[in-house]
């Protein structure tokens, strides 16, 4: 898959020398398709990003893009899916919707900014739920932007296309920038614990 993947980035490169607002406009659409259907090489196609846009355009390109497609993948998910899902979870996702109903939105971005969680797990997950569109757009957006800003930061700084495909991102996160993903993350906890206690007074 990550051939593929590489292949068709070879593609949007010669196709960006020849025009660049096509090339935007189809890479665009690329990427939405490629996170709707929650393909492996998500790592890839957000480092590509910030390689063949900056950094701006290049963020703008991922956090729009994965929103649109999770947003897709979860409103079909309820439709084709929730019904099986129901069926044998019922009595658990009951169980959440009431737990997450006051603190949704903070439950969403925790969700989102659990790395290392499949996306297509996440958006399965959140279709079980009940929550607005809008909810799901602002808390993916929250959510997502902090994993997204380094990405595109970090294709922005790549050369070439090769780079990308060995780019380890062990190399690339530093204590400062795992120190803020876990302050934001413990602040959103706290939140949840504060509303739940709340709830129960």
């Amino acid at each position: 898959m990550i051939d593929y993947i590489l292949i068709i980035l070879n593609y949007t490169q010669l196709l960006i020398e020849e025009n660049y607002t096509l090339a935007l406009m189809i890479y665009f659409l690329f990427c939405i398709s490629f996170f709707f259907l929650s393909l492996p090489g998500g790592l890839i196609v957000t480092l590509s990003s910030g390689f063949f846009f900056g950094f701006y355009i290049g963020f703008l390109i991922n956090i729009i893009s994965i929103t649109i497609g999770s947003l897709f993948f979860t409103v079909l998910s309820k439709y084709y899916f929730i019904n099986y899902f129901n069926k044998y979870l019922s009595k658990y996702t009951d169980k959440l919707n009431k737990i997450i109903k006051k603190s949704s939105y903070e439950y969403l971005i925790l969700i989102r900014l659990i790395f290392g969680i499949p996306l297509i797990v996440q958006n399965l997950f959140i279709s079980t739920l009940e929550i607005s569109k809008l909810k799901f757009i602002i808390s993916s957006i929250i959510g997502f932007t902090p994993y997204f800003l380094i990405f595109s930061y970090a294709g922005d700084r790549i050369s070439n296309l090769l780079e990308i495909k060995y780019f380890s991102i062990k190399n690339f996160f530093s204590i400062e920038i795992i120190l803020v993903l876990i302050i934001f993350a413990v602040i959103i906890i706290f939140r949840i614990f504060a509303n739940i206690n709340l709830n129960k007074n």
